[in-house]
């Protein structure tokens, strides 16, 4: 055999020793699971810190009644004299007016005796009216005291001073929830004497 050929004999063997060896790539193994679902980017609810509260639970009153400001300034200086009927005159329109209010009877008066049965003002109202009362007694009266009682005898508002001229409410006007005759409790905590009272609405 020439040289020629043994050469080539020799390339081919080493081809196919080649193409022995040459592993074939693995194929990618595909999984019948079903794939998870990719994480949700919505963020997280949030409660509020501030729950709107249920029907059930809202006041009781219509209105909600403003509270402060002017309606603690505008008697801060007031001082009572000898007269009932005037200084209540002078304090309903101190605090009347200025707070937009209006009076819904004249000034009435009565007498309270040393540890006697109170007095009564009556007057009628509708859902949702807010109201203010002044009294003043005279100097004899100590501690003047003056509540609030619905058309079911609740008590829904009432001072909180220990002298003769207390102020219903202090800080502001009470709201009513229902329609009805209310009535106004006068007594003389200590003290017996003529007194003056005025009832005002907020229009």
């Amino acid at each position: 055999m020439g040289p020629s050929l043994r050469l080539i004999g020799l390339l081919g063997l080493a081809a196919l020793g080649c193409s022995r060896n040459e592993t074939p790539a693995p194929t990618p193994a595909t999984s019948s699971a079903p794939m998870a679902p990719a994480a949700s980017r919505a963020p997280p609810v949030l409660q509020s810190a501030t729950a709107t509260p249920a029907p059930e639970d809202a006041g009781a009153d219509v209105q909600v009644a403003p509270v402060g400001g002017n309606w603690l300034r505008c008697y801060a200086g007031f001082r009572p004299r000898t007269d009932p009927k005037l200084d209540v005159l002078r304090l309903g329109l101190a605090c009347g007016p200025s707070n937009g209010m209006r009076k819904v009877a004249d000034v009435q008066e009565a007498k309270l005796r040393d540890g006697g049965p109170g007095r009564e003002h009556r007057w009628t109202a509708e859902p949702g009216d807010c109201y203010r009362i002044f009294a003043v007694g005279e100097p004899s009266v100590e501690d003047l005291d003056v509540e609030v009682l619905s058309p079911r005898g609740r008590r829904i508002a009432f001072d909180t001073s220990d002298d003769r001229w207390p102020v219903v409410k202090p800080d502001g006007p009470f709201c009513v929830a229902e329609g009805g005759e209310y009535r106004a409790r006068v007594h003389a905590q200590r003290g017996a004497g003529s007194y003056a009272i005025e009832i005002w609405r907020l229009r």
